[in-house]
């Protein structure tokens, strides 16, 4: 998906809420002279083919480089992971108890992209779920999914950040319940990025394990120039019905950004919350809602 108007400011938010969040202290001084940085990058980019996770990429790699730490959200990404496995149980029990577990796991998955870690360190996910109803999908392609989960033998699942791959875990350990027969691959970033999931999240909480985890890119989305070559095996090559967690993965798959093949044939699943203004214009929702939406033309 192409940058829109209201994803340039959001961006600029956002390093500044990265900054702030990860060293309160850091002179204003020093986000100016990041934000200089990143106006350059966008005026020596034709932003008219670029997607805002690729901008991100560059975006917080400069937060990186301007603290000097590599990894600057590891501690918090420990952190997350810790608080979801706190209730890793209790909700498996409620998914597997549940009238139908498949939905209910996907619903799990969903709340799971809702969780803001930097802000609270309580999660919430037990009450939300109990409280929780079909209707609050409000756009419900579940039965669409099903219906392709009978007949395909592989499923590749675009993994999004820390603390939320735990409840993710879930939706895996039911669908190979439900599915024996039924492959999954799991795909994580190939190199850390905010606090997006890395193989070091996925054998942190057990699920390689599971199933076979690979890396993607090194972005906080899909960067098709910059994909592994396992990744491109499994994406382009192999029969696979796809599974998209959040919104930096939706934001490059759709419109085709940057990828070298066509997409259009494939049977892509975005399960998310709109979580600001244009996703809301996009799917025509209110800002919260959670969605699990079939891949169109439009989409």
């Amino acid at each position: 998906m192409k940058l829109h108007p209201e994803c340039i400011g959001c961006l600029f938010d956002q390093m500044v809420k990265a900054f702030r969040l990860l060293k309160p202290d850091i002179s204003p001084s020093v986000i100016l002279k990041a934000q200089k940085k990143v106006m350059k990058f966008l005026l020596e980019n034709n932003i008219e083919n670029i997607s805002s996770p690729i901008v991100g990429k560059f975006l917080y790699n400069l937060v990186g480089e301007m603290m000097n730490v590599k990894d600057p959200y590891k501690k918090l990404k420990h952190q997350y992971n810790e608080l979801a496995l706190e209730h890793y149980n209790e909700v498996k029990e409620l998914v597997k108890n549940s009238e139908d577990p498949v939905f209910e796991a996907i619903v799990v998955s969903a709340l799971a992209n809702t969780i803001d870690f930097a802000s609270q360190h309580d999660i919430d996910i037990i009450n939300d779920l109990k409280q929780f109803s079909p209707k609050d999908l409000v756009i419900n392609d579940y039965p669409l999914f099903k219906k392709l989960l009978e007949k395909e033998t592989k499923l590749l699942v675009l993994l999004d950040n820390a603390g939320e791959i735990v409840f993710d875990k879930i939706l895996i350990e039911i669908l190979l319940s439900e599915y024996p027969e039924l492959e999954i691959i799991c795909a994580v970033r190939a190199a850390p990025i905010i606090n997006d999931a890395t193989i070091e999240d996925a054998e942190y909480i057990s699920l390689t394990e599971l199933v076979k985890v690979i890396e993607s890119s090194y972005a906080p989305g899909i960067d098709f120039s910059d994909i592994t070559e396992e990744f491109r095996n499994y994406f382009f090559e192999e029969e696979c019905l796809i599974l998209s967690k959040g919104q930096g993965n939706f934001e490059t798959l759709t419109g085709n950004i940057n990828t070298q093949k066509d997409i259009r044939n494939k049977d892509i699943f975005y399960l998310l919350k709109a979580k600001c203004s244009l996703m809301e214009r996009i799917f025509g929702v209110e800002k919260g809602s959670l969605i699990f939406k079939k891949r169109t033309p439009e989409f």
